[in-house]
């Protein structure tokens, strides 16, 4: 209720509920068309498509990110500019527009935080 109303969950609370959104019924394959739009949508994607390209697509910009997710692990955050930052964000679903140089870069840092706790998972 509380993201609903436009609040952000703290990493520890995201890893609490981490095992809730494992395992093969939430794999692409078994979502609804209706979720895997709605997906779509929010990481910038179009959502008009036939389900099985959506799925691809989906499957493929996930394992894009986790690839940019490591390498960004590897560099640090330090090195990007300011518009590599806002595009790493972009690229993740978040919309920085609003958002100053240390906001993108701390939802940054928690992102790959989770990112690197649940690559094992």
């Amino acid at each position: 209720l509380q993201v609903q109303g436009g609040a952000q969950p703290r990493l520890a609370q995201l890893l609490a509920v981490r095992g809730l959104f494992s395992g093969t019924l939430l794999a692409l394959n078994r979502l609804q068309v209706d979720h895997v739009r709605a997906l779509s949508q929010v990481l910038f994607l179009t959502p008009h498509l036939p389900a099985f390209l959506l799925r691809h697509r989906l499957r493929s910009h996930v394992l894009e990110i986790r690839h940019l997710d490591r390498a960004l692990l590897h560099l640090g955050l330090g090195q990007l500019s300011e518009e590599e930052l806002r595009a790493a964000c972009y690229l993740r679903g978040l919309n920085s527009t609003h958002l100053g140089r240390a906001e993108c870069r701390a939802w940054l840092e928690q992102w790959l935080r989770l990112s690197c706790e649940l690559q094992g998972s």
